[in-house]
């Protein structure tokens, strides 16, 4: 038997994203395979399939790598007991502590957080602006009936008065101005600032516009865009409220604001950048307050007390790097640990469910031990990794997202691409034939499974890969408020674990230099020093700003990196203010090398199937068990289809119905519109697998083999092709008698029973009062919505049912078992 034809002749099984609820559907089918001890080689997860699938190899690995009727059902009632993930209600105290702990994660990485991460660098920027284009906004415009003045501010004043003597007052040069025709001269203050606007106007908008045409440039081109229309908004704006808003009624200028949001969001241009208009606005008041001099919030304005808080913020600047890493991966540790918690064994996690995270999930360092990834002893309890399940069957792969990375040099290709991790390897689904790419950087004994698996499940991200375009609008955001789940890691851990001493420090000392300006200076002038040492170190402190902004955007990638690109990734890995203004910047790693830190989010932002790897090894039969999201009967094949199409894409696949139909047409026909009642769960198809050498020469079918579809049904719409028997007769050939009371009569489902599953949280709120509510807010069985992960037992008995019945309908251990029988010919007359 040849290479190929070994690799043909495994078998996989693919559990697809779609949070608890997919959990639930996959853990029905996992228990009908197991059952009848089912040969699978490999077991692809997405997102919520991954709960079970790495629940279920977690636990085998510490029931001796072997599987067991006993601790099978022990698992599976585990699983059921935990549904309730993020909050468990059927313990009432539970829930109200656990209702507490996620509002106040919200509130804290939302609120809390961004305040201080983003408000500390306001008055450094603030003293900047004033600095360079304060007299420039302050100087009055030249009217007929009032005399021209250009208000020169004192070197120094330690007024606590809310207007200098040196500006205009406010209420009289208003009112001059209303009675007044004014006029802009060559050459005078007014005409000068009007430039300043127009230019950085003009220069944001051409730069981001250029920025759009030439890939070779674009992140250089795009940092210019931003700081231009940066510094635009910083002082047009707070020229604006000076001139406009001041004696404008508080409801107006909110009107004006959410009017200027729409027109960030809807304006193209903008677009992309919409989720800073409350920073920017926040920052062009503090600009107001310091330029003109004026009352804000009823604070009143002095030198002494701008220069205190400038002392004061540039200490909190120290801990910013700090706090800004721990706001943007809070939400993506609270949720691996909820999950590892929840339905992995106590071994892996321990008993509070927190081990296996540590500094290394928040910092991005290498925190542990350098044997991390030496087999796991019999005897010893920490969490498994990905190389520990080295041969364990089923293979896990996890479906991944990587983001900011393309493989061509010129950025001509996507920008995302799926990243599949084993325990074998980890590597991109379009890696090409010999190239190397995590070799001796990145190990999978580097990678814990429940990181693995909790990646994979990361829905809401900075980086949305196929879904950028449609949340584009808001990816800044969450950048800024740490709204995201994806995360974040190092592609050369090997390299870190090298380092000596230096430059383990050197990070420190880089961050004590960024700061100590900002801070030595002040006391200088508090001391009794001139003003202009302020100046000096406030300016010191940005220029310092700016050499690490434009280590950010440098270009990475080179397979053989050069001492700059060398220095750069350096720069990127250990110093998180580069690490994060390249994120929010959202620069490119353009080449075949990894980017030094890799952004990744789920990888249903690609294919919500995971169905892809499996194509790959090209699999002689492969199980797809659909457990996402459908709002209606006539998407129940989209997911399908997409997958597929993306598999003839970056695999050069091939697909067709078993009597030789187009799949497209085959599937819309036999499984997808279908009356009520007739609905089938499974779909059966053909693959071809062809292998093509270059652009210049056709494919050459290497392989071939059979693909089994199976999604969920509502009982009064799927077919009934089965008796209803108890669960003690569907079990009864491995011993096994379920609680009638804890998963139901039996596999087969009732309306009754599965209408009744309304809103969500606690058994009590099941039931037929206000289900058109339920309906509105959560969705109905079987597609109850994603973003409810607050099941009860009864939900998750219902889809586990389900997914077992499913499963037996479509005679799916049959098919998996018959490796050998190409043809399926009984098969095949059942499903027609």
């Amino acid at each position: 038997m040849t290479e190929n034809e070994a690799s043909t002749a495994e078998t996989g099984l693919a559990f697809s994203g779609g949070g608890i609820r997919s959990a639930a559907f996959c853990s029905g089918v996992l228990r009908r395979l197991l059952q009848r001890n089912t040969k699978i080689d490999y077991l692809s997860c997405v997102s919520g399939g991954g709960y079970t699938g790495t629940a279920y190899l977690d636990w085998k690995y510490r029931h001796g790598k072997k599987d067991d009727p006993r601790w099978h059902q022990e698992f599976f009632d585990y699983m059921r007991e935990r549904a309730g993930l993020m909050c468990n209600w059927q313990k009432p105290l539970q829930g109200i502590l656990d209702s507490i702990v996620l509002i106040f994660l919200m509130l804290i990485v939302s609120v809390i957080m961004p305040t201080i991460v983003w408000g500390s660098y306001i008055f450094p920027l603030v003293y900047a602006i004033d600095f360079i284009f304060g007299d420039l906004l302050r100087a009055e415009d030249e009217c007929d009936d009032v005399p021209a003045q250009t208000p020169q501010r004192s070197a120094r004043s330690v007024s606590t008065n809310v207007t200098s003597p040196m500006i205009p007052d406010a209420n009289v040069t208003s009112a001059a101005r209303r009675g007044s025709r004014c006029k802009i001269t060559a050459n005078s203050e007014a005409y000068k600032r009007v430039v300043l606007f127009a230019t950085l106007a003009a220069l944001f908008i051409i730069f981001y516009m250029v920025a759009k045409k030439v890939r070779k440039l674009r992140d250089k081109l795009y940092f210019v865009s931003v700081f231009s229309g940066l510094v635009f908004a910083f002082t047009f704006i707070p020229y604006f409220i000076y001139n406009f808003l001041d004696r404008t009624p508080t409801w107006a200028q909110l009107l004006i604001v959410v009017f200027s949001v729409v027109v960030w969001v809807f304006f193209p241009v903008l677009r992309g950048k919409s989720s800073f208009v409350v920073v920017v606005y926040l920052y062009s008041y503090a600009v107001y307050w310091k330029v003109y001099e004026s009352s804000l919030f009823g604070i009143e304005y002095s030198d002494d007390l701008f220069y205190r808080l400038l002392f004061g913020f540039g200490i909190v600047l120290w801990f910013v790097p700090m706090l800004g890493a721990l706001q943007q991966r809070l939400v993506h540790i609270f949720n691996r640990w909820r999950l590892q918690k929840a339905f992995y064994t106590d071994a892996s996690v321990g008993s509070t469910g927190c081990k296996g995270i540590g500094c290394e999930d928040i910092f991005l360092m290498t925190c542990q031990s350098a044997a991390k990834h030496d087999p796991l002893s019999d005897t010893e309890f920490r969490p498994l990794s990905l190389r520990d399940l080295e041969g364990v069957k089923p293979q896990y792969l996890s479906n991944i997202v990587v983001n900011e990375w393309c493989l061509d040099k010129l950025g001509n290709t996507a920008k995302y691409e799926l990243l599949t991790m084993s325990p074998i390897d980890i590597e991109r689904l379009d890696r090409p034939e010999g190239q190397e790419q995590f070799e001796n950087k990145l190990d999978p004994g580097e990678v814990d499974l429940s990181a693995a698996m909790a990646t994979s499940a990361a829905a809401v991200a900075r980086n949305m890969g196929a879904y950028d375009g449609s949340a584009e609008g808001f990816k800044q955001l969450q950048t800024v408020l740490g709204l995201g789940m994806g995360a974040s890691m190092v592609t050369d851990v090997e390299a870190l674990k090298r380092e000596n001493c230096f430059l383990k420090t050197l990070p420190f000392i880089i961050e004590g230099i960024r700061i100590l300006p900002l801070v030595t200076f002040p006391l200088v002038y508090f001391a009794g020093g001139d003003e202009k040492w302020v100046a000096i170190g406030v300016l010191t402190f940005f220029v310092i700003l700016l050499m690490l902004i434009g280590i950010s955007v440098l270009k990475t990638g080179d397979e053989n990196p050069g001492c700059l690109e060398k220095v750069t990734r350096w720069f990127i890995v250990h110093v998180p203010f580069v690490r994060f203004m390249r994120q929010i910047l959202f620069v490119t790693n353009d080449g075949p090398s990894p980017p030094p830190i890799l952004r990744l989010s789920d990888g249903g932002h690609i294919e919500n199937l995971a169905i892809l790897p499996l194509l790959k090894k090209r699999l002689e039969k492969i199980v797809v068990v659909d457990g996402g999201h459908k709002a209606n009967d006539n998407e129940w094949g989209q997911d399908l289809l997409k997958a597929l199409s993306l598999a003839r894409e970056k695999l050069n696949c091939s697909f067709i119905g078993l009597d030789g139909r187009d799949v497209i047409e085959d599937v819309k026909e036999k499984f997808v519109n279908k009356p009520q009642g007739h609905q089938p769960r499974s779909y059966r198809f053909k693959v071809y697998y062809y292998e093509k050498k270059s652009v210049f020469e056709d494919g050459i079918k290497v392989g071939e083999g059979e693909i089994l579809f199976i999604a969920p049904r509502h009982p009064d719409r799927g077919i009934k092709t089965q008796e209803r028997v108890t669960w003690k007769e569907a079990l009864r050939d491995i011993d096994v008698d379920l609680e009638a009371g804890q998963w139901g009569l039996g596999p087969q489902l009732d309306a009754e029973e599965t209408d009744s599953l309304t809103f969500c949280c606690c058994e009590c709120c099941h039931g037929n009062s206000l289900r058109w509510l339920s309906e509105a807010l959560c969705g109905t069985f079987p597609q109850h919505i994603t973003a409810n992960q607050f099941y009860t037992p009864r939900m998750f008995s219902a889809y586990h049912s389900e997914g077992y019945n499913a499963s037996v309908e479509a005679e799916t251990a049959e098919f998996l078992g018959a490796v050998h029988d190409v043809e399926m010919t009984d098969s095949v007359e059942h499903q027609t």
